[in-house]
């Protein structure tokens, strides 16, 4: 047997070894029968609606009058203070897609801090107006970004303690919206998720 055919069954044989491995897909619901002791999508899921709900709900939210535009958003620093690696915007994101919805905050790309990202695009097409390429009439004028007026914060914070043959393990989702204006807290809310598990399960 030459060595091309040898390398085509090699590669056949990885393709029906993948294949059959068992990996299968699973609804969102399904997929707490395989929660861990760290963070995972469901928790970043109930955090988000839970502080969500009380956003909504505060007396902040209710005395905004309906009839005025939408007030300016933009995510700043929310601080990842736990052993578990994730982008913070996962949080950030499905919460302030629900402040949209809400038909009462819209959401700023041009500026943000580590909670958030910003769009690259807006400061790109303006340097346009440096180049004579670009017809003049089409680039964006000087003038147009609005600035945001309020910001939201936040640290997400873990605490394991070992409780006798057990590991619990607490999370504190901390969130804070501030008038950027006067610098005074309108909004703030604590969202705790607590796991408890082995001593031999890893929470990182």
């Amino acid at each position: 047997m030459n060595k091309k055919i040898i390398n085509i069954v090699f590669i056949s044989v990885l393709f029906l070894t993948g294949c059959s491995s068992g990996v299968k897909y699973l609804d969102s619901n399904d997929s707490k029968k395989y929660t861990s002791i760290g963070l995972d999508y469901h928790d970043i899921e109930e955090a988000a609606n839970q502080n969500v709900q009380s956003l909504l709900q505060s007396k902040y939210i209710k005395n905004l009058s309906t009839a005025k535009k939408p007030k300016v958003l933009a995510i700043s620093d929310v601080i990842n203070d736990t052993m578990q690696d994730f982008n913070t915007e996962e949080l950030t994101r499905k919460i302030t897609r629900d402040m949209r919805n809400s038909g009462k905050f819209t959401l700023t790309m041009a500026m943000s801090g580590s909670g958030g990202s910003t769009d690259k695009m807006l400061n790109q097409a303006r340097e346009a107006r440096k180049n004579d390429e670009f017809n003049q009439y089409t680039v964006q004028e000087k003038g147009n970004l609005i600035a945001p007026e309020l910001s939201l914060s936040g640290k997400i914070v873990q605490k394991n303690t070992k409780v006798g043959s057990k590991q619990r393990v607490d999370y504190y989702f901390l969130l804070t919206l501030t008038d950027i204006k006067t610098g005074l807290v309108v909004w703030d809310n604590e969202v705790n998720i607590i796991k408890i598990g082995s001593n031999k399960s890893v929470a990182w």
